[in-house]
């Protein structure tokens, strides 16, 4: 055993001498050539190539390799260590892992398999000064495909991954909504909104609706948010309307709340009395962000929009004049735009200067709105959020009290079914009757009956003093209709005369 060790440590000294007689012959600089060399002449021979990422790109942070951490944390299945280094950024509500120094992860893309390597060594400190103080470690990615496939998938993988993890930033923050600032001030930023976390918690699931209307608005939603191409293609801006309208209390902020959730879009609340002019206008569009939902509501009150039609012809009839009190004669107060100024901030050029977007407006009398705003291309889809039906009503019972199909009585279900179309409630208005007695299920159940059938009666005796037929879903949808289809002019106005005088009755 002695002469064994011995051997080796005469083994490792004549390694010591040729190592130092290498120096001592072998400049450096002969050395670093060899080695090029013979990596040259590896890689000639070898079936792969590498790529790679450095985190910091000369002093600048390199997004490609942000992009590549956050991509790979949504392959936390594939990592073939036992060790991941989990991290939770601010205003974020998903947690994301790291790999360790030289771990690797396997990924594959159209069917190609791909190596990545993390690789992280200590930094050289050889700097004296820099404006930028340097990270004491030097983290990259090393990419590894092989030769074959470099052609066919590189461009596009990287496309893939640089997509991939913008979705799953934007899913991983916390929706905002925001609001126009007053009087067109700005904030620490420059920007013209001022914004707070989107803590809504509506969804389609929870929204007393219709379910077949329901799932069509989904189906739209879905159609616009995946078919970036097919706009492209056709040469329209991608964006898209929707008009909601109906009584109040029908759930038209929940379904405004529900469309984000479902698409995970922020909301920009535009508040038109704050708005002065037509620049400023577009200037709010200008600085919103993609993948975003444009809000007016009760865009009949918060303006005021004077018919084009009037047979006292003014000096701004041609620019068919707003006013932002929504009162009418406010026109002192400067805040004053015009309605092609409006109508250009929907379907105008400068409606294109951003992609994903979504415009919603809501209104309580659809009989108000100028026609040239309903028309598609600015609304594309018009939503009438009616009074409850029997399939609202079963939803608002699960939300509120925890009924399943089947758990309340024939008998009780029939009586629902009878008496709510022509009760002409709101959602609005069962949510409240149930949240009183929320503790109570049957109780809850009971007077939701009651208030239904004193409604009814109450309807029928009105329907016999006023002598009218119908309910108010049939006459807002034939306002709709009429609005549509009437042409400028005389017609136009002979129709808002006969809305109103219906109403007035």
């Amino acid at each position: 055993m002695k002469e064994y060790w011995t051997s080796l440590a005469s083994l490792l000294g004549v390694l010591a001498f040729l190592q130092s007689l290498i120096n001592s012959v072998f400049p450096p600089e002969l050395r670093f050539a060899l080695t090029k060399h013979l990596n040259r002449l590896f890689q000639l021979f070898s079936s792969y190539c590498y790529f790679d990422i450095t985190e910091i790109d000369g002093v600048n942070t390199n997004e490609l390799y942000n992009a590549v951490l956050l991509y790979l944390s949504s392959s936390v299945s594939s990592v073939t260590s036992n060790r991941l280094t989990l991290t939770r950024a601010t205003n974020s509500s998903s947690t994301t892992f790291t790999l360790s120094s030289n771990d690797s992860i396997v990924d594959t893309f159209n069917s190609v398999t791909v190596l990545w390597e993390h690789i992280v060594t200590q930094r050289q400190n050889t700097q004296t000064f820099a404006w930028r103080p340097m990270p004491e470690e030097k983290r990259g990615f090393t990419l590894r495909i092989k030769k074959k496939d470099k052609s066919f998938i590189l461009n596009s993988y990287l496309d893939h991954i640089m997509e991939t993890a913008k979705e799953i930033r934007r899913k991983s923050e916390d929706r905002l909504l925001y609001t126009n600032s007053r009087g067109g001030s700005v904030d620490s930023r420059g920007l013209p909104w001022e914004s707070v976390p989107f803590k809504h918690p509506s969804t389609f699931e929870t929204l007393a609706m219709d379910p077949v209307k329901k799932r069509q608005i989904m189906e739209d939603l879905k159609d616009f948010a995946e078919c970036e191409s097919f706009y492209r293609k056709t040469g329209r801006a991608w964006k898209r309307g929707y008009l909601l309208y109906g009584p109040p209390g029908t759930g038209k902020s929940s379904m405004i709340a529900a469309m984000a959730n479902y698409l995970g879009y922020d909301i920009y609340d535009l508040e038109l009395t704050e708005v002065r002019s037509n620049s400023e206008l577009r200037k709010l569009l200008m600085k919103t962000s993609s993948k975003s939902i444009i809000v007016i509501e009760d865009i009949d009150c918060s303006i005021d929009l004077k018919n084009r039609c009037k047979k006292q012809k003014s000096y701004y009839e041609p620019e068919m004049m707003l006013t932002g009190s929504g009162l009418g004669g406010d026109e002192g107060s400067g805040n004053t735009i015009t309605l092609s100024g409006l109508l250009n901030f929907t379907d105008g050029l400068w409606s294109c200067c951003g992609s994903e977007r979504i415009f919603v407006f809501t209104t309580n009398h659809i009989e108000k709105l100028d026609p040239a705003l309903l028309r598609s291309g600015r609304m594309d889809m018009h939503v009438c959020m009616s009074y409850c039906t029997f399939a609202s009503v079963k939803i608002l019972l699960r939300n509120y009290l925890g009924y399943e199909e089947g758990d309340l009585s024939e008998d009780v279900l029939k009586e629902l079914e009878g008496v709510v179309d022509k009760a002409e409630i709101t959602p609005a208005d069962v949510s409240e009757a149930l949240i009183k007695n929320k503790r109570d299920k049957e109780r809850a159940v009971r007077e939701l009956l009651e208030d239904l059938k004193r409604r009814v009666e109450r309807n029928e005796k009105n329907e016999k003093l006023m002598g009218q037929n119908g309910s108010f879903k049939v006459a807002v949808e034939e306002q709709e209709k009429r609005a549509l289809d009437s042409p400028y002019g005389e017609e136009e106005e002979e129709i808002e005369d006969s809305i109103c005088k219906n109403i007035e009755d």
